[in-house]
């Protein structure tokens, strides 16, 4: 592999292979792109608008008809609220709980660990539409039916898996020396926890936080089964209005699935500021 020296220009071969991996990722994210594009389109269309280019692709004269039409038919600043309601406490509950085990299996070996860990690591592979009538029967039983915790609950228990399995992962790769100065000096284990391995473990925690939050702020089944009061309702349901064997209309499906979608997008760009940080933040100097 070349080395780059500055001031030194790049062999040509280096040029040629940096410029075919660039069009090809820039490619392939253009390709990603096309179903994101396609929504903030159809969102944007006038109706029975024929000012359109490449099927839809692209809008001659957007508008924001669509986006009004949906403020005014449904109360967004309260469905917005329950998102938030259901999704802040679960992302919390995930990356407390998840940390906390992931530093148990990787720092604190106990009897049974490594069955513990296959066993929490198998139920990554069970799907959610399997657990809709358990979950509805106990959230019945329990008075939890319109109640957020009918949702944060078992999202929590369903992000937690995937987040211990992230979280032991990167703590088993954190080097020692720190931990051992630190029980030297007299900290306990969870002092260790949160003054050693959690400062050090910014950029695993941004990918749990970013994943758990856009899990729990996506998730429709649960969602929809669990909460019927209209107002307590999360922003994820809204499209239910607009897509029926009745009532169809594209524009503002597109509008509020456009909507939903903005703040994921905004806490991504948030964390990943915070996920290159903490690259830097976990290296250990000698």
């Amino acid at each position: 592999m070349h080395a780059s020296v500055p001031g030194k220009p790049l062999p040509a071969r280096e040029v040629w292979r940096r410029i075919g991996t660039q069009a090809l990722v820039t490619l392939l994210a253009a390709f990603w792109l096309i179903p994101v594009a396609m929504m903030v389109s159809v969102a944007l269309m006038p109706s029975a608008s024929r000012d359109v280019l490449l099927g839809g692709l692209v809008v001659l004269r957007p508008t924001l008809e669509n986006f009004a039409q949906v403020w005014r038919d449904n109360p967004l600043p309260l469905f917005f609220l329950n998102s938030l309601l259901i999704t802040v406490p679960t992302v919390v509950l995930v990356l407390s709980i998840s940390s906390l085990a992931a530093f148990g299996f990787s720092r604190l070996p106990f009897r049974g660990s490594g069955f513990w860990y296959i066993l929490l690591m198998l139920t990554l592979m069970v799907p959610i539409p399997t657990l809709v009538i358990p979950l509805f029967q106990t959230a019945k039983q329990l008075g939890l039916i319109n109640n957020y915790l009918g949702l944060i609950l078992p999202y929590t228990a369903l992000g937690i898996p995937f987040a211990v399995v992230v979280l032991t992962s990167y703590f088993s790769r954190l080097p020692r020396d720190l931990e051992d100065a630190a029980r030297l000096d007299g900290c306990t284990s969870f002092q260790v926890y949160r003054q050693i391995l959690l400062p050090l473990s910014w950029p695993a925690m941004a990918v749990v936080f970013i994943w758990q939050f856009m899990v729990s702020w996506n998730e429709f089944i649960l969602a929809l089964v669990l909460m019927q009061d209209e107002g307590r309702k999360p922003l994820i349901l809204v499209p239910l209005i607009y897509n029926g064997v009745y009532l169809s209309k594209p524009g503002a499906l597109f509008a509020i699935l456009t909507i939903i979608t903005v703040p994921v997008i905004l806490i991504y760009l948030f964390m990943q500021r915070y996920f290159i940080s903490g690259l830097t933040a976990g290296s250990l100097k000698g």
